[in-house]
């Protein structure tokens, strides 16, 4: 009886804060986090001041949350990937990602169109180069330096193409979206590995 009064409380302290925090991200595509109140947020996620307080300090405390949150699924997911496979065909890898994107569309379609999408993914793409760098080192024949421009340039595509795809009238899937940019980083991350290594290689003398 007591297992299940927690869980009932657990599932609806839950439900509370993911309003809280897709009241957040709906208000940031509207205004700078700066100008937004929590009376506001706790308008539009139906509860009252003092619950917002029994679950967070205040706005940085749930942005901090939201990237806390979405790190931790996304590296969740690398650490269950095949890096290696992955990096000459990466579709396994991008389809995971977008499969948690679409099991909460709603609310990945509005933390793109909110003012701060740019500052957040910085700081997303700057853990997420991190941690790349990291599985790489020992499994990818290029050097350090070109394979750090090279993840800046993979991870700014894709975010800034995601972004567009949401903004856009969606006539393609996001799966079909997945799949072409599949083939096209896959193809140019193998081509630039195989022509890495052929530099290594030293030329015979005549």
């Amino acid at each position: 009886m007591l297992d299940q009064k927690k869980e009932q409380m657990d599932k609806r302290c839950r439900k509370t804060r993911k309003a809280i925090k897709i009241a957040l991200i709906k208000m940031m595509s509207e205004k700078e986090l700066s100008d937004i109140t929590i009376t506001e947020i706790a308008e539009d996620a139906d509860i009252n001041r003092k619950t917002f307080y029994s679950h967070y300090r205040d706005l940085y405390d749930v942005l901090d949350e939201i990237e806390n949150d979405l790190v931790s699924k996304i590296f969740q997911i690398l650490d269950r990937a095949d890096l290696l496979k992955s990096i000459h065909n990466p579709y396994p890898l991008f389809h995971q990602i977008t499969s948690e994107m679409n099991e909460d569309i709603e609310f990945y379609s509005l933390l793109v169109q909110s003012k701060d999408y740019n500052n957040f993914m910085d700081k997303i793409k700057t853990i997420l180069k991190e941690r790349f760098l990291e599985m790489c080192q020992n499994t990818v024949q290029m050097e350090k330096e070109i394979l750090s421009f090279t993840i800046d340039f993979i991870t700014s595509g894709l975010t800034s193409v995601y972004r567009e795809w949401v903004r856009s009238d969606n006539r393609i899937s996001l799966e079909q979206l997945t799949r072409s940019l599949s083939t096209l980083i896959g193809s140019g991350f193998n081509g630039l590995a195989e022509e890495q290594k052929h530099e290594a290689i030293p030329s015979k003398s005549i």
